[in-house]
């Protein structure tokens, strides 16, 4: 644990509302960034942050120090992503029923009324939506393993022990994550593999016939950020992997720290009466 994080805990749970909030605020991005990734949507998201970082405030005074802060913090919201109820996302995320959706794409024609501007971010929106949907398909064991390793680059110790699981049981989860998701960008994707018909431009029909693509409220593409580039050098599973982790830094909404602000001022909490 960082000296400043440990401060904070400690000074927090001495019942001080700025550590507390200052505390919220060093660790919710992550946390967010979690979330999204295992469920799927910023909404979604965004609540289930809220309810991590609640539980963690009322289960601070259980915390001993005998793990790292942010294992701790992290067994929490592992626990409560994998037994939250299944997002929208997921309800209509699937292997086979991706693939079915992509074939659909790829006989549709091109959208000819949008824009160069407007058809670029739609494609961006698809391709972020696409690979979210292909990380959704994964069972959450092994979605979960996935993110830990890839996205937050948490060592298999490390990992592990966030699962509480062995070191072996975190490797064959993670081997078996990584070796189906290439498998269907190689099969499928046209980024991963040149040789394949799926182009983001023509599954921009089909996303929206399913609600994927919403072009007045983006869940993951940018209007002011730059596309995402995919080195074409790279060979096909690295190009499957470096699609999927290929998401935007997303930070946690202002409203999740005004929300616990306001559980913290409410009273509610006798720890924070001082």
């Amino acid at each position: 644990m960082s000296g400043a994080i440990e401060a904070l805990v400690e000074q927090t749970k001495r019942g001080d509302r700025r550590a507390a909030e200052a505390l919220i605020g060093a660790v919710q991005d992550d946390l967010f960034r979690l979330a999204l990734r295992m469920l799927g949507t910023r909404a979604e998201a965004e609540d289930a942050t809220q309810e991590i970082l609640l539980q963690a405030l009322t289960h601070l005074s259980e915390f001993r120090g005998d793990s790292a802060f942010r294992t701790w913090l992290w067994r929490i919201a592992v626990r409560h992503l994998l037994r939250a109820k299944r997002s929208r996302r997921e309800e209509i995320a699937g292997f086979e029923n991706l693939e079915l959706l992509v074939a659909q794409g790829n006989h549709l024609p091109e959208l000819p009324t949008a824009s160069d501007a407007e058809r670029a971010l739609m494609a961006q929106e698809v391709r972020l939506a696409c690979t979210q949907g292909v990380l959704l398909s994964l069972a959450r064991d092994q979605r979960i393993a996935w993110i830990l390793a890839e996205i937050f680059e948490l060592s298999t110790l490390d990992a592990a022990e966030v699962l509480e699981i062995e070191p072996a049981a975190f490797r064959k989860r993670l081997s078996r994550a990584r070796e189906r998701l290439e498998a269907w960008m190689r099969s499928h994707c046209g980024l991963a593999n040149g040789k394949n018909p799926c182009r983001c431009t023509r599954q921009i029909p089909i996303a929206k016939a399913v609600g994927v693509l919403d072009v007045e409220h983006l869940e993951y593409a940018s209007r002011s950020g730059p596309a995402l580039r995919i080195v074409a050098e790279a060979d096909e599973i690295e190009a499957a992997a470096s699609i999927l982790k290929a998401h935007p830094s997303e930070r946690a909404p202002a409203s999740v720290l005004a929300s616990i602000r306001a559980l913290i001022s409410s009273g509610n909490y006798r720890a924070f009466d001082a």
